[in-house]
């Protein structure tokens, strides 16, 4: 452990960490409150991912898309099976593997909620200037790749 005290510059990433951690606890508070008669934040994001791949994915590349353990997924795809929205499906060619699709109900419950969330993400970010709103994807975009070792 480094006890020796931060410098100025440190201190401000701290902060600037804080700040982003409210940011986003705070648009999440939100988004969850407009999805809270529909699903569940975590469930959405497996139907969204769902949603973009009508092939199906296996329980791996989900989770590496959503950056969440495969043990995670179980019981929330357990969830969306028994609402009629996903269902898990044997790859005939390797039974080993097993793809998880939405259902006919699945893709009309997206149908209904992903543009319902789109449309509140826009009205939560409605004050941003035009500005702010490049500038910001532009930085994050540069944390995203910094964190993520692409910037080293």
């Amino acid at each position: 452990m480094n006890d020796s005290p931060l410098t100025a510059g440190q201190r401000a990433r701290v902060g600037l960490w804080i700040r982003l951690a409210r940011c986003y606890n705070l648009a999440m508070r939100d988004l969850r409150a407009g999805l809270r008669d529909e699903c569940t934040m975590p469930q959405f994001d497996v139907l969204a991912q769902l949603e973009r791949s009508p092939e199906g994915l296996t329980f791996s590349t989900l989770s590496e898309k959503l950056l969440v353990t495969a043990g995670n997924l179980t019981g929330i795809v357990d969830r969306l099976e028994k609402q009629g929205l996903a269902r898990r499906e044997t790859n005939p060619k390797d039974r080993r593997q097993t793809f998880i699709k939405l259902t006919d109900k699945g893709q009309d419950y997206c149908n209904k909620i992903i543009p319902q969330h789109t449309h509140d993400i826009a009205r939560l970010l409605g004050g941003l200037s035009e500005n702010t709103v490049q500038n910001l994807r532009g930085d994050l975009d540069q944390l995203a790749a910094l964190l993520d070792g692409k910037n080293e």
